[in-house]
Order: C-alpha cells, then structure tokens, then sequence
C-alpha cells in the first residue's frame, strides 16, 4: 500500500523522504521494484545520501581492538556503539584477512573518507563499508625490499583524491641494510601510492631523504580534506605535522605551537575536531613518568595553515590514559586507560567513565561514523572481489 501512493508522488519528494531513511531501510527497498533499485543505487542518490549524511546529528562510535583468540592468534575486532552510554547496537565483528600472532598493536583505522574507511594492517589493507557491510581486501604492498635489505613501514595512510575521483592508500617506508650489518644513516626512503581506479601500486619519484620521520602513536594520522597527515619528528627532535596532498602527491608541513613541540618526554595524538586540525601532547604513559608533572594540553588551528592561529582549547589534570583515541560531540574524550578498558573523559564536566569494552594494549582505536549508501569500487574482474560480512 506505501508503495502505491508513493508511486502517485513526484520522484523529488520521494528522493526527499528516502534521504532520511536509515541505510538499511535503503537497501531493503532496493527489492521493491527495478525503478526503485535503480533510483537508489544510482551515483546521483549516492551522493545526495553521503552529503546528507554529513549534516545528520545521528552518528555511531566503531571501536576497533584485538583480542586474543588463543596463545597464538590475536584477532580484529570491530564494535558497533551508540549513545552517550555506548550500548553496542549491533554485534560485534571479526575483520577478514587480519588475523596474526602477534597483538594488532600497529594497525591503522582510517576514516570515514567519503563514505569509507580503512583498515590497514603490516600485510593487507581492507576497505569498509560499516553502514552497508561491504569490504574489500586490496592489493597487497608491492615487493617490500630486495635480498639483503630489510624494510620497516613507517607509516599508511587512506584518503580520497576528489580531483580524480578516486581512493588512494599511501605508504612511507625505509629500506636497510639487512642484519648484522643494518646502518640506519644509509637508509632509502621510499613512497608508495595505490589508485583504487587502475588497482595498481606504484613508486614515487624524487622522495625527499631528509623527510621527517613518522611518529607512531595510536591516534597519530588524520584523513582531512584533501590530505593525509602524519605528526612526525622534523629537525632537532622538534615535533611537527607532515602531511600529503592526495591530489598533488606532494609533501609539505606545518609547525605545531612552539611552547609543546619537543619529542623527548610527553606524547602526542593528532585528530579533526570543529573541522580544524587538532594536536594534543599528553603525558608519556611509561611507568617510569610520573603523570602528576604533566597536564593534558589539547590544541586547535583555528586557520588552517597560520602557525599563529594555533590556540589552546583545553588544559587537562592528569589522567592514567594510555593513549587517547577520539574526541566525540566536541567535549567528550575516549582514551585507552592503562589497565587496557575503554574510558570516557568529560572536558566540561571533569567526569571519567569507564566501559565494559576491553582489547590487547595499545590496540584500540575509535572513529565516529554517519551512514553512507557509497560503493567500494572494484574496476575489473582480476580485482578483488566486494564481499558482504
């Protein structure tokens, strides 16, 4: 009967009531009939969706950690939160193809990006849909280095190239001499680049070998705009943001505030908070500090690109964090607590909770998500093929 009268409706008005429509009510009209399929799954709609999605307050937490299978596997997981309590709304989910031996410690959650996000881990990339349950395993990285070297990865990275229409995954490595005789001052920086269109890795030329460094850290890379960012060690231990232009494929950077820039001691995270670039610089986790003598400082660039416009938006007491993760409805701070469980901190209110969420250390990340209809491209049939978890 809904379907009669909204066939006697004029396709603007239906395009208008199906825009406020949960993805999973979208996929379930898709089987209506073959002029609703179409409609739905067309690039136009998918668009209309995702920039819809934007301005929607309705948004979710996914939790990523690795749990310990047995002695010998650690697997990762996916948790699906909702509501200033973070009830979990749909079950939990194991990610494909990231299995190891080893505490998942050094992977990446990247996004959303235009929809999407990633998960990239030392071996396999895999690119999400979390509203339609869509992944795709990419390409592998191409052949790390040749006998007699031994490569180390510095840093991923996962962004959207809105001049060519396409997703990139980019990697910064180092190639060494293999042991015994490894010298980390004859290194070769290397840059790699995947073009989800052409399904190929490909090597850059004339990378810079006095680049900064990648400084690791769980909450240490952004996708914004139209660029990946890294923080990074530049020149005397100063810490600094270094970051890549997806659709230029040139590196650049910018300096954070003078007076919480120094590598030694404290650590640092980086995320978007407002829509402006956001450094926060908090107390080194190692037992061997004492966190009393260092407060959380958090940081925003209100004018994207103007050192001067670094101004400090909040300044913290000090907490038995790990590492923080997401800064979600711009005051409520999720963090990895020491003791390896999921805590929330209230930058207004001065409140700690903590939640019945628990991983490996250091292997928890968070993103905030709004639902998406987009598709993950797969250009040719040799390509990995979109699978449904």
């Amino acid at each position: 009967m809904a379907h009669e009268i909204l066939k006697k409706l004029p396709e603007d008005v239906i395009i208008y009531i199906l825009l406020r429509l949960p993805v999973k009510s979208l996929i379930g009209f898709t089987c209506i009939s073959k002029t609703w399929y179409i409609l739905i799954r067309s690039s136009t709609f998918i668009n209309l969706h995702l920039n819809h999605s934007k301005t929607a307050k309705e948004e979710f937490i996914i939790f990523k950690r690795s749990l310990q299978v047995d002695p010998f596997q650690h697997k990762t997981t996916l948790s699906f939160l909702f509501g200033d309590d973070l009830k979990p709304v749909l079950p939990d989910l194991a990610v494909p193809y990231l299995e190891s031996t080893f505490v998942n410690d050094y992977d990446q959650f990247i996004g959303p990006c235009h929809g999407l996000v990633a998960l990239i881990s030392m071996m396999n990339t895999v690119l999400f849909n979390p509203a339609t349950r869509n992944y795709r395993l990419l390409p592998r990285f191409p052949s790390d280095a040749p006998q007699g070297f031994r490569c180390s990865i510095d840093g991923v990275g996962f962004g959207f190239d809105s001049i060519a229409n396409d997703y990139k995954v980019v990697r910064i490595s180092k190639v060494y001499n293999d042991p015994p005789y490894r010298d980390p001052y004859s290194s070769e920086q290397k840059v790699e680049v995947y073009d989800m269109i052409t399904d190929f890795w490909r090597e850059l030329d004339n990378i810079d070998q006095d680049m900064p460094r990648i400084y690791w850290a769980p909450s240490s890379m952004v996708f914004y705009t139209s660029a990946c960012y890294w923080l990074a060690i530049g020149s005397k231990d100063k810490m600094i943001i270094l970051y890549f232009d997806m659709g230029t494929e040139i590196f650049n950077t910018i300096n954070l505030p003078h007076t919480c820039n120094s590598y030694n001691g404290p650590h640092y995270g980086l995320m978007v908070l407002r829509d402006s670039i956001t450094m926060l610089r908090y107390p080194n986790p190692n037992p061997e500090y004492d966190p009393a003598q260092d407060l959380m400082q958090i940081w925003m660039m209100k004018e994207y690109g103007v050192y001067d416009s670094w101004m400090k938006i909040y300044t913290v007491r000090p907490l038995l964090i790990e590492s923080p993760l997401l800064i979600w409805k711009d005051s409520v701070m999720l963090c990895e607590s020491r003791e390896g469980s999921l805590i929330s901190y209230d930058l207004k209110l001065d409140k700690i909770q903590e939640f019945n969420l628990q991983g490996c250390p250091t292997s928890m990340r968070a993103i905030c998500y709004k639902e998406s209809m987009i598709q993950i491209p797969c250009e040719s049939k040799d390509n990995a093929q979109v699978q449904y978890f």
